[in-house]
């Protein structure tokens, strides 16, 4: 039984991962970022958006059932777009 408990989870095995986005351009941005997740069906558990208008950036938290190809993939569509700053997972 214990060594179940030893291996190493599957790779493609989804798991709820935890992105952070800093964005720029306020709300617009943030809807930037909110019409990739939905328009690539991503599969969203969690959305919280800190906004802060005249600001350099806001954040973006969001909680995303991905596989570990997947998250990585997330995260270079999110660096690509022009209102990301920075983006990584938590």
């Amino acid at each position: 039984m214990a060594d179940t408990l030893d291996r190493p989870l599957p790779a493609a095995l989804p798991l709820h991962h935890t992105v952070v986005a800093e964005v720029t351009a306020g709300l617009d941005g943030v809807l930037r970022v909110t019409t990739m997740l939905r328009g690539r069906r991503y599969r969203v558990r969690d959305l919280t958006v800190d906004v802060h208008e005249g600001a350099r950036a806001s954040e973006l938290r969001t909680t995303v059932l991905l596989t570990a190809d997947e998250a990585t993939l997330l995260l270079e569509r999110l660096r690509r777009m022009p209102a990301v700053l920075a983006a990584r997972t938590v």
